[in-house]
């Protein structure tokens, strides 16, 4: 493997083709082979890669060296003291530079909670170094939350391929070129060579126009309302591939996104800003990243992989109401075939060049349904048509059906019910509220019971008292409104939509506030107490559940 890469032309014609196709999940040279495709190594030059190694070492180590700062060392004495505030003085930078690391922290210990890796010390402690130097050299971006989990997956690939060499190593002679390559030593300096170029290609993300952060890498507040001509780049860019690619792509999809006052930002800044790292099992995201890198430096795949990903889910969105298809795009399911999604955003950006794929599995998420089903549905006619061969194998079936694709299925029947029957909803809606009643009885018996022998002066007790009849207002039935849930976007400080992206006002508190209220006995700032009393409605209920 490591012969075929110094082989390689000026292009990496033969890398890239390995690349997008999926090919480099098992290779022990991903993080060399990325170094290619980023421009820190020359291509058909492998005689002067580890000189080239060597200078990108140098650069990292001196770069930290430099910001090392020992503030007892005095300077100056009329500024430089620990309670100067002069930007010249030591102690202040010294100061700024704790608050920076404390900051950056605070993202690291959090990083991939399931990947048991980035909870050792010596990792964590890598990437704070990583981040840190990196906000110091680029001071217009400085740390930005998000740049930790782009982070991750670059150390990751470093390491893996430094492990690689060392049970090599074990096994037999290496050649010193790759013994210099993926030397351990230089886990840090390797990981910010990569980490750099992936920033610049995707710094339009972080960027908030007018706006420069803090000596302390805080971004302060922006109060006033950006115009068309100051506006972010990231949500110029999700307003372009809105527009530009999904609209003339799918206009079906595009229009269910306008009808439910969907915006893009909403869902695609996390999407960009973490080049997908939350949406795809890391291993995935790995086959993702080599097609973005080996596409082109400037990361332009990223326009249609985000269109492609819409596409990919069309069928759960478009039979999905405002929660479920919002659902579905915050927490995008896990099924989505990641080779499929790259297939297809490669023909969308160069149809002439890359078919498209000939099956398109689409699977429909629990949050949506119960998982029980696949479905395929054709485009429209004048758009390329992505279909799908499924299976169904109903466990709890004693005759094991199985649909194939000579008995057409209609995408919006599973299990011989319309998924939009009025009937069918209405038993579904019926129970559901049958549910909620019996629960809200159920607590506020508890409630009753339990408010008559817990002590005044116990605190936690009357939290739990509270927090009952919080949870028993909440289960109040009330006729629905179309005013949505209201969900935080995925925003930095500064940031806001353009005017020409509504905001969705927040829906009106399930609580009354006009019922009887009693003071609480601990001062809550989660809930609320509202008195609300037992209504006939509910005896009646409670009979009906007696009698169950």
């Amino acid at each position: 493997e490591w012969n075929n890469l110094c082989k390689e032309n000026l292009e990496l014609t033969g890398l890239r083709k390995r690349a997008l196709d999926g090919e480099l999940r098992a290779s022990r040279f991903r993080s060399v082979i990325w170094r290619l495709l980023l421009g820190a190594l020359t291509p058909g030059s492998s005689n002067i890669w580890l000189s080239e190694a060597e200078s990108c070492r140098k650069h990292y180590s001196t770069l930290k060296k430099s910001l090392r700062i020992t503030p007892c060392i005095q300077k100056e004495p009329n500024y430089d003291n620990p309670l100067s505030q002069h930007d010249q003085s030591t102690w202040h930078q010294y100061f700024c530079d704790k608050e920076l690391r404390s900051l950056i922290r605070q993202d690291v210990i959090r990083t991939f909670p399931g990947v048991d890796f980035f909870r050792g010390d010596m990792v964590q402690e890598a990437m704070i170094n990583i981040l840190f130097c990196y906000a110091r050299e680029n001071p217009s971006m400085c740390y930005r939350q998000g740049m930790h989990e782009v982070l991750a997956p670059v150390l990751f690939v470093v390491h893996c391929d430094q492990q690689a060499f060392l049970h090599a190593q074990e096994q037999g002679y290496i050649c010193q070129d790759i013994v210099e390559m993926l030397n351990p030593e230089y886990l840090e300096e390797d990981t910010y060579t990569l980490f750099r170029r992936i920033m610049n290609a995707i710094e339009g993300s972080y960027l908030i126009s007018n706006l420069e952060p803090t000596s302390t890498g805080h971004f302060p507040a922006c109060s006033y309302a950006m115009s068309s001509s100051n506006e972010n780049q990231v949500i110029a860019q999700l307003n372009w591939i809105k527009e530009r690619l999904l609209a003339p792509t799918d206009p079906q999809l595009y229009n269910h996104l306008e009808k439910f006052d969907i915006p893009l930002p909403l869902f695609g800044i996390r999407w960009l800003r973490l080049l997908f790292g939350r949406e795809f099992p890391l291993q995935d995201l790995l086959v993702l990243w080599d097609a973005i890198f080996a596409d082109n430096k400037s990361f332009d795949l990223v326009n249609y992989i985000v269109v492609a990903m819409l596409i990919a889910i069309r069928n759960i969105l478009l039979t999905s109401d405002y929660t479920a298809s919002l659902t579905n795009l915050m927490r995008y399911p896990t099924t989505v075939d990641i080779s499929t999604i790259i297939e297809y955003a490669l023909h969308l950006k160069n149809p002439k060049r890359y078919k498209a794929p000939t099956k398109f599995y689409f699977t429909r998420n629990s949050a949506v349904s119960d998982g029980r089903n696949n479905f395929y549905k054709n485009h429209e006619p004048n758009r390329i048509k992505l279909t799908q061969v499924t299976s169904f194998k109903m466990k709890n079936d004693p005759m094991n059906r199985i649909s194939t694709p000579s008995a057409p299925l209609d995408p919006n029947i599973i299990d011989g019910y319309a998924l939009n029957d009025p009937e069918v909803l209405s038993v579904e809606l019926r129970n559901a509220h049958t549910v909620m009643s019996l629960c809200r009885l159920k607590l506020l018996q508890y409630h009753h019971v339990l408010e008559k022998v817990v002590p005044p002066n116990d605190a936690q007790a009357q939290q739990a008292l509270t927090g009952i009849h919080e949870l028993s207002s909440l289960l109040n039935i009330k006729k629905s409104s179309n005013s949505g849930i209201n969900i935080d976007p995925a925003y930095e400080a500064g940031e806001r939509l353009d005017s020409s992206t509504p905001h969705r006002t927040k829906p009106n508190s399930p609580i009354s506030e006009n019922g009887p209220t009693r003071k609480p006995s601990v001062d809550m700032t989660v809930f609320k107490h509202v008195a609300i009393p037992i209504s006939e409605s509910d005896n009646d209920i409670y009979k009906s559940w007696k009698l169950l």
